[in-house]
């Protein structure tokens, strides 16, 4: 198998801004020196290590496949010189063996984790580690210095601190599982198979403990329960074995690192809820002393809630993807097995409803105080722009169907050659993708700029749903399990080849992600929108169609990278001004302030931001707006 490296220009665009964003949090003064420089020492020296281990089983490899080589080239010599003694003939007798027998080469990823083959992980990209280990980190250092900056309350920045440390202890022990992964290699089936689960645990307790009693660069993290911790690093772990093991090929390594550990951040704040209202003596002070927001509560409670009713849920759910994948042909009693999977399925949704109504609900009713039902029902009623704005985006919902329909279901069938036809299947693909994030642009931007509250707990909802229909969808369940299959299968590309289909989660989760993280900085909270809605959309319609110069070492264009810069910059500025001119606070406040000096140094963000786009083989779904809002929060 080839393996594929990270660009040098993605390398140097994450080493150079995640020493910057680091270099503006040692500015701030709230931390000891010897605090940043030790985390930072503790990943370079980790990347390093990983670098090393994997040059040198490279190297071993390239001298097994040597000697193999020389092997069989004594060989083909012995037969060879039959029939010619010369250079020339034995080196056209190779060149014959390879085209009667040729070796398709698959590229994958240099790194593993947990013993897993090569094949685990999304093929023909990079394993993007330096992506995974630096880019959350590189997210909470920014949103700790906006607090800082914005608003300087002590509890709120204890509490981002301590997603701050957490991040940087999973990327410091993400490292370390990477680098210990061929060395454990005897021993690492049977962890797979038999004691995952509790050597997770122990990994968890273990390094939590040196971390917090005997370093000082967890002065947050030191001061809560180490069992929260632990709690998180496990779950950490345990989304890194089930990307591994259950959703193979549809993650990059770096891909998988940054969704396990923000699912981590997610189950490790729903826990803080919990333990404020069930365990107060061991609640956080920085929770204890802070006035907590049902809406967050309730965003948490969704998400969690959901990925809680499929595991719960999961034999269930197991048996109903193997009476579907049953063949009929092969079936003595089709009616009894259709019977059983329209028994799992009504199972199932009575189970979802139960967990719900008696297990979610009475949760956050124990947090907050407030039945949640009720609560969202008089959040929504009680604020017209609330009701305009679901008003609004049922009819884009509308809108987007009846040109799918009338547009772009229908699109010319050639005759001529098989490549003409490949080339207007991937046209049509490529306008079908595209057309929802031109939606996202329509449905989210009003949502930032008048109701970003109200839009952060629809982001969190749609998100529950999304995973919701992909278990319908996956696991076959009657009645709307073929049917989901059958349309979200029209979208996928070459990153939608696991078991899973995740393009339209990722656009979601990409234009979600800042407005969650939020900002006083109205760029900030638009980074998602406008890099996806926008720049990637411009970037690969233009490309696509008048693209000539190629990136080297990429299929990406200069031409689409310009439209990329050009369609973010330009599209920002007009949204701005004009809910400036409406009378949108953040809006005017960054009209108000911004000057030639902001402009151009967001002129340079948006640059940096296309080339990532252009050199990165990583789902740029996901990394291109967090990166956009480190930048912008930091700069603009």
């Amino acid at each position: 198998m080839l393996s594929i490296r990270m660009a040098p220009v993605e390398s140097i665009l994450w080493i150079g801004s995640f020493c910057w964003v680091f270099y503006q949090l040692f500015k701030t003064r709230q931390f000891e020196h010897h605090v940043i420089a030790g985390w930072m020492a503790s990943i370079w020296i980790g990347i390093g290590l990983v670098r090393i281990s994997t040059r040198l089983k490279k190297k071993e490899d390239d001298d097994v496949l040597d000697q193999e080589d020389d092997s069989s080239s004594t060989t083909t010599t012995v037969t060879a010189v039959v029939y010619s003694s010369s250079e020339d003939d034995k080196q056209a007798l190779k060149k014959k063996r390879k085209r009667v027998h040729p070796v398709k080469e698959h590229v994958c990823s240099e790194n593993r984790i947990f013993g897993a083959s090569k094949s685990s992980f999304r093929a023909n990209a990079d394993d993007g580690l330096k992506c995974g280990v630096l880019l959350l980190p590189m997210v909470a250092a920014a949103k700790f210095i906006d607090s800082f900056n914005k608003s300087g309350n002590e509890h709120y920045m204890a509490y981002v601190q301590v997603r701050l440390e957490l991040v940087l202890f999973m990327s410091v022990l993400f490292l370390m599982l990477v680098f210990i992964n061929d060395y454990l290699h005897p021993l690492k089936r049977v962890i797979r198979k038999r004691g995952l689960f509790i050597s997770s645990i122990c990994v968890a307790a273990l390094c939590t403990t040196l971390l917090t009693r005997f370093t000082s660069l967890a002065p947050q993290l030191s001061q809560q329960s180490t069992y929260l911790t632990v709690l998180s690093v496990t779950v950490f772990q345990w989304f890194l074995y089930i990307c591994v093991v259950t959703l193979k090929k549809c993650f990059t390594l770096g891909e998988m690192c940054i969704i396990s550990q923000a699912s981590a951040i997610v189950v490790h704040g729903a826990t803080e809820y919990i333990y404020s209202a069930h365990y107060p003596e061991q609640t956080p002070s920085y929770i204890h002393y802070s006035e907590i927001s049902t809406a967050t509560v309730l965003m948490h409670a969704v998400v969690v809630g959901m990925v809680f009713i499929g595991i719960s849920t999961y034999p269930l759910l197991r048996q109903s993807r193997r009476l579907a994948q049953r063949p009929y042909w092969r079936s003595a009693a089709v009616k009894t097995t259709q019977r059983a999977k329209v028994a799992c399925a009504i199972t199932f949704y009575i189970l979802t409803a139960l967990i719900v109504l008696f297990v979610i609900a009475p949760l956050c009713k124990s947090i907050t105080g407030e039945n949640p039902f009720m609560w969202t029902l008089d959040f929504l009623y009680m604020s017209p722009s609330r009701m305009v704005l679901c008003l609004y985006w049922a009819l884009m919902v509308i809108t987007t169907v009846v040109i799918w329909v009338l547009v772009l279901d229908f699109y010319p069938q050639p005759t001529q050659s098989s490549s003409l036809e490949a080339k207007t299947l991937t046209s049509a693909l490529n306008k079908k993708r595209k057309l929802f994030h031109a939606l996202a642009v329509l449905m989210f931007v009003p949502g930032v700029l008048f109701e970003k509250l109200f839009l952060q707990l629809a982001f969190s909802v749609a998100l529950s749903g999304f995973i919701y229909l992909e278990y319908l969808r996956y696991f076959a369940l009657w009645p709307w399990g073929k049917s989901l299959h059958v349309f979200l299968t029209e979208f996928i590309d070459n990153r939608d080849l696991g078991p899973v289909i995740l393009s339209h989660i990722y656009l979601l989760l990409g234009c979600a992600g800042p407005v969650w993280l939020s900002s006083s900085n109205v760029l900030g909270s638009l980074a998602g929108v406008l890099s996806l809605g926008f720049g990637d959309a411009a970037a690969s319609l233009i490309g696509k169609r008048i693209g000539r110069w190629i990136w080297p070492g990429t299929n990406k264009t200069v031409e689409g990278t310009i439209a990329f810069v050009v369609s973010v910059f330009v599209s920002s500025m007009v949204i701005v001004y004009v809910a400036a001119l409406i009378g949108v606070d953040d809006a005017v406040r960054w009209v108000a302030s911004a000057g030639r000096s902001e402009c151009l140094s967001y002129l340079v963000v948006i640059t940096l931001t296309g080339l990532l786009e252009a050199f990165s083989t990583q789902n740029d779904n996901i990394i291109i707006p967090l990166y956009m809002y480190v930048l912008v929060v930091l700069t603009v």
